[in-house]
């Protein structure tokens, strides 16, 4: 090849890099540039060596092509012909919808609808997380990320359903994909407390089956952080309701729930987080003045029957919890007869 066609083929490649949001488009490229930065300015502060400029990508200014049709829809064929051409050939691939709703609906299957929600939404986050960077010090900065919050925690929730049950039903779905997993596990971060909370209770009311939902991803850990803060703001009755979803039998399912729960890593790591901050609030005695002797009653009955669940099941078939509360043990001892205490406590 002589030096023409060398750049004709280096700028053809060049092209597919040009960008007018690289932190968009190439997020993980200018997070990782951005990281290799601190790292060598910590390295100079420390004295260990002198500062040298990171090698980082440069690419030349091309005026881009004017949007096109990617996707050639032929009546009565059933297929697509995608084309495509050297300034975006990924396009041919594009799963984002084109026509209108009702087209969509139709054409595309249930599972293409949810990862184009889950993308949708992620766009919307890594557009809300680059304006907590570059607006944190305007004043109508909170105001703004309120409403941007609203809106993907709106599109997480309900997606325009009426229905409730079809509502839940959707974000389950999304729960059902790993890269759902990752929006739903920093997207409670920033949520306010009431709408984190909301989303906690619809987890643990449906834990059987993410986790069920999850045997192949094995990606639910993720999500255990991020809980665990949010149910450190948990109120007692709010505890009382996540709890009860985990003993409730999901209707065509013959396994009970708490049997699922305790053979699944992440899902008796969550029950423990729950059981512990249940022991912390019974520790503050006024903070449970003020609940219905119904309440507490509840509460003593789930933890009896979770430490009968335990101390029954053997060792094998009992997941091993990512954190092992230190005040769970004192919370069954005031509940359950010596014995089935020494049987939890060789159990965890």
């Amino acid at each position: 090849m002589n030096q023409r066609e060398k750049d004709w083929v280096i700028k053809v490649q060049m092209v597919q890099l040009q960008s007018e949001n690289p932190r968009l488009d190439d997020y993980y490229y200018q997070e990782y540039y951005q990281k290799l930065e601190r790292k060598q300015a910590d390295e100079e502060l420390l004295g260990r060596k002198s500062r040298l400029e990171s090698p980082k990508l440069v690419t030349p200014y091309i005026q881009k092509a004017e949007t096109y049709e990617s996707v050639v829809r032929i009546e009565g064929s059933l297929g697509q012909v995608a084309v495509s051409t050297c300034f975006g050939p990924r396009r041919a691939i594009d799963a984002v919808p084109h026509g209108t709703q009702e087209q969509d609906t139709a054409i595309y299957n249930q599972k293409l609808q949810v990862l184009y929600r889950i993308e949708k939404m992620f766009l919307q986050l890594l557009k809300l997380e680059e304006n907590q960077k570059n607006m944190l010090a305007k004043p109508h900065f909170y105001e703004l990320q309120s409403k941007q919050l609203e809106k993907i925690y709106q599109a997480l929730r309900t997606d325009d359903q009426d229905n409730s049950e079809e509502a839940a039903n959707g974000f389950l779905q999304i729960l059902s994909v790993r890269k759902g997993k990752v929006l739903v596990a920093r997207l409670l971060l920033l949520l306010p407390r009431d709408q984190a909370v909301h989303l906690v209770l619809s987890i643990t009311s449906h834990l059987p089956f993410l986790i069920r939902r999850d045997t192949a991803d094995q990606a639910l850990h993720m999500l255990f952080k991020p809980l665990g803060k949010c149910i450190s703001l948990l109120a007692f009755n709010e505890l009382l309701q996540g709890l009860q979803g985990l003993m409730v039998l999901q209707p065509g399912s013959q396994e009970r729930p708490i049997t699922v729960v305790l053979q699944n890593q992440f899902g008796i790591s969550l029950l423990y987080s729950l059981l512990s901050h249940g022991e912390h609030l019974f520790s503050l005695n006024c903070s449970l003045e003020k609940h219905s002797r119904s309440d507490l009653a509840i509460w003593t009955n789930m933890v009896v029957l979770i430490a009968w669940e335990i101390s029954h099941m053997s060792a094998a078939s009992l997941a091993e919890p990512l954190i092992v509360p230190s005040n769970l043990l004192s919370l069954f001892c005031r509940y359950v007869d010596k014995q089935i205490v020494q049987q939890l406590e060789a159990r965890m």
